[in-house]
């Protein structure tokens, strides 16, 4: 015998039962439809659920659009320059910088970095202002409309987990890369005075490359502390900007030592694991009377120095004037040492005297005309400009310039007419192939 109403309640829950279960395989349907290669078991053996492939799928599809809109949005504010690098194995690298105004960009560029071109601008590249100590890099660039970035506020570590947008460079322009930062720490740095913000380790980004938050903002732009990606942020290099435009910089600083890291044998004999440790100190520098060596130096007005070259960055970016505060190891003690910053003492003039005395070697080869040919050369004189110049018997010399087949007066004439630190540009034909030499006076 049936309750009044059972019948009704028992079609409602059949009904209510198959709506559930074609919405479901509804849901299996679409998720194979648009995902057909995820229909293939994931690594470890498992299929992927269709609710978290399309909650992936959305993911992805709202940060590649969230990319391309700033791509657009910051568009002219990044362009690539051709910089030739040291270490780098193909001698040069595209690197993106950033325009600071309507003909100025900004790059941050390792020591010993030459700008070589901007892809698509004929003639030289100028360089308005270096700050060498820190490696940020103003050149003119093609006017054009800067676009208004919003900074990023504050030093304070990036929000993550999360994006960012990091500019690449390419010989058909710049585009923008979503990085995932994981971590973000504050690093301290010796060549500012301010926390740079770590993309940790796993992050990767060419080192000036310029960082941008989703929403547009820009974080500063990519270096390299303590051997991981950091970013400097964008409020102290812009304050640079003006300052070296101006020509208004600081010569780098000094305080009259030379320093190393500390190795296993010197911590265990100073009780400190890291700094710099002083080796010597210049009789009229600075640190005079107030330095011994033996100290190891742990840090400069409350920053870490963990090696030499950080005690060395840190100094060279202080003004001549600037009075720092020195923590000192000695003698199994820790001492607080004043210091004033001195200017950085001129460089030895062992290299002006070494130019000087290659200037009167002689040419140093033995020639004979070859008739509609030139000069061929039958002696090269041990430690002569000819042997500098890597000229060897049997080579002709067939061109000077303009003037072909010169002969051995004609050499002899314009490689005295050189004046001392030039060199004498040369068409030689070495084994049956011309070849271009410089023959230095």
């Amino acid at each position: 015998m049936t309750a009044p109403g059972g019948s009704a309640s028992s079609r409602e829950t059949r009904l209510l039962a198959a709506t559930i279960g074609i919405s479901l395989v509804v849901l299996l349907v679409l998720s194979r439809f648009r995902f057909p290669e995820t229909a293939a078991e994931s690594r470890d053996g498992t299929s992927a659920q269709p609710l978290a492939r399309l909650a992936a799928r959305a993911a992805f599809d709202d940060l590649s659009l969230a990319v391309r809109e700033l791509t657009g949005r910051v568009d002219g504010a990044v362009l690539p320059l051709r910089v030739t690098m040291p270490g780098i194995d193909d001698g040069w690298r595209l690197v993106p910088a950033l325009r600071v105004r309507d003909d100025v960009a900004m790059a941050l560029l390792p020591d010993g970095s030459f700008i070589e071109a901007i892809p698509g601008v004929p003639g030289p590249v100028t360089v308005l202002g270096r700050d060498a100590v820190r490696g940020v890099t103003l050149v003119r660039v093609p006017a054009r409309k800067a676009p208004v970035l919003t900074l990023r506020e504050g030093q304070q570590p990036l929000t993550t987990p999360g994006y960012v947008a990091v500019a690449e460079a390419s010989a058909s322009g710049t585009s923008l890369r979503p990085v995932f930062v994981g971590r973000s720490d504050g690093l301290g740095d010796p060549r500012w005075d301010g926390q740079l913000l770590s993309l940790g380790r796993g992050a990767s980004g060419d080192e000036g490359a310029p960082v941008f938050t989703l929403d547009g903002r820009l974080v500063g732009l990519v270096t390299i502390a303590d051997r991981e990606p950091a970013v400097v942020p964008a409020s102290p290099l812009l304050a640079l900007v003006d300052p070296l435009l101006r020509g208004a910089t600081s010569p780098p600083g000094d305080i009259g030592v030379t320093v190393q890291d500390l190795d296993a044998r010197l911590a265990a004999a100073t009780g400190v694991q890291a700094g710099a440790a002083v080796v010597t100190v210049r009789p009229d520098g600075p640190a005079a009377g107030r330095l011994v060596p033996g100290d190891v130096i742990t840090t400069v007005n409350g920053q870490p120095m963990r090696h030499g070259s950080a005690l060395q960055q840190r100094i060279a970016r202080s003004a001549p004037g600037t009075a720092l505060s020195l923590a000192v190891r000695r003698d199994g003690a820790f001492l607080t040492v004043p210091v004033t910053v001195g200017s950085r003492p001129p460089a030895p003039q062992s290299p002006v005297r070494a130019a000087a005395d290659t200037s009167s070697r002689p040419l140093g080869l033995a020639l004979r005309a070859v008739e509609g040919r030139g000069s061929e050369i039958t002696r090269v004189q041990d430690d002569s400009a000819g042997a500098a110049g890597d000229l060897a018997p049997g080579d002709v010399v067939i061109a000077i310039g303009a003037t072909r087949a010169p002969s051995p007066a004609a050499v002899t004439r314009a490689f005295e007419a050189v004046p001392p630190g030039g060199a004498l540009l040369l068409t030689i034909e070495h084994d049956g192939q011309p070849r271009l030499v410089a023959v230095p006076r």
